[in-house]
């Protein structure tokens, strides 16, 4: 790889992975009565009950605590490859064509997995933290306690990964695929590549990603809070809709749509314009 070519790659990842760090870290709050509102333990818990129960265990601080430094660190790692590693993805699988629909979801859906799987043990962390601030002393105390009792590989590395990879994958298409075709197809006809289209697509971008990733996000949520190794995608999955039932997939679309719609409000118009800053071009 050339110096201008390992340049270009290095500042695709740190617009890719810095513009959604920062944004995450923000809406952890947001982030954290989701996942809880996921879990069984607070299955039948509504999201302002949550919240609630966070501000008076320590008011706005409790809010934003639980699990941050493992939110902004799985972000830069995840959001690095999927969204820092898309452009490039896409334009080596249309070989300087036009990329068609397809080819946009095979990329997206390529560098999702990478993303998910790179950033897994931090997954691990921060799900743990969301459920419980304390049972641990720190993300990285959290890191060791985890790799002490589960293992490196069994407890960090694959921990719930058979539902954080298609997760990864499929919110990837929801939300990269969705925002590069709907700009592109925004500006065939005739709109201006500039803010108010990034707003505007990333706002259609939130509701796809919102539906297609739900389901893979409670089970991912589930598997990563048990430290039971019997726990797997595919046995969560049949203990929830032998319990709850086929739309208990969808539980907490609303509380994931506002982490989701405003994540993607925020995030795209911020990539795009680190992108711009770094000197590359718009996605």
């Amino acid at each position: 790889m050339s110096d201008r070519s390992a340049s270009v790659f290095a500042r695709e990842l740190i617009a890719g992975g810095g513009s959604t760090a920062i944004v995450s870290a923000v809406l952890n709050p947001v982030d954290v009565v989701k996942t809880r509102r996921q879990l069984e333990a607070y299955r039948d818990a509504r999201a302002l009950s949550i919240a609630a129960q966070l501000y008076a265990e320590g008011g706005v601080v409790a809010l934003w605590r639980p699990g941050l430094a493992a939110t902004f660190s799985r972000e830069l790692v995840y959001s690095g490859c999927t969204k820092g590693f898309y452009p490039v993805a896409r334009d080596a699988i249309c070989g300087g064509a036009e990329p068609t629909l397809p080819q946009r979801v095979f990329a997206a859906s390529c560098t999702g997995l990478m993303g998910s799987l790179c950033a897994n043990a931090l997954d691990v962390v921060k799900i743990r933290q969301f459920e419980n601030p304390d049972r641990y002393a720190s993300f990285f105390a959290a890191l060791r306690d985890i790799a002490k009792s589960e293992g490196v590989v069994g407890g960090l590395l694959i921990r719930g990964a058979s539902a954080s990879a298609p997760r990864g994958a499929a919110i990837a298409v929801g939300e990269v695929t969705t925002y590069d075709f709907t700009k592109d197809q925004f500006r065939k006809r005739n709109y201006e590549d500039n803010f108010a289209l990034h707003v505007a697509t990333s706002l259609i971008t939130g509701l796809v990603a919102t539906t297609v990733a739900a389901p893979f996000d409670l089970l991912k949520s589930r598997v990563m809070a048990s430290d039971l190794p019997t726990d797997t995608f595919a046995t969560v999955l049949a203990r929830l809709l032998r319990k709850e039932g086929p739309a208990a997939l969808f539980n907490g679309w609303l509380p994931t749509y506002c982490r989701l719609g405003p994540h993607a409000c925020l995030t795209f118009p911020l990539l795009e314009a680190m992108r711009k800053a770094l000197g590359l071009e718009y996605m």
